[in-house]
């Protein structure tokens, strides 16, 4: 039995979706801002995605 599924905000939910108990957004806000700053001082991304 799952006890919670985990997304991220990328897409927007249903309300219905949005509604259930067991459904969890993460940001991936984050995520993107970090690989901008690594991009604009140009240093490396990889580490990032592993």
């Amino acid at each position: 039995l799952l006890q919670t599924v985990a997304v991220t905000d990328t897409i927007p939910l249903s309300p219905e979706a949005a509604s259930l108990e067991k459904i969890r957004v993460l940001s991936v806000a984050p995520l993107l801002g970090e690989a901008i700053r690594r991009i604009h001082n140009h240093d490396s991304v990889s580490s990032l995605f592993v």
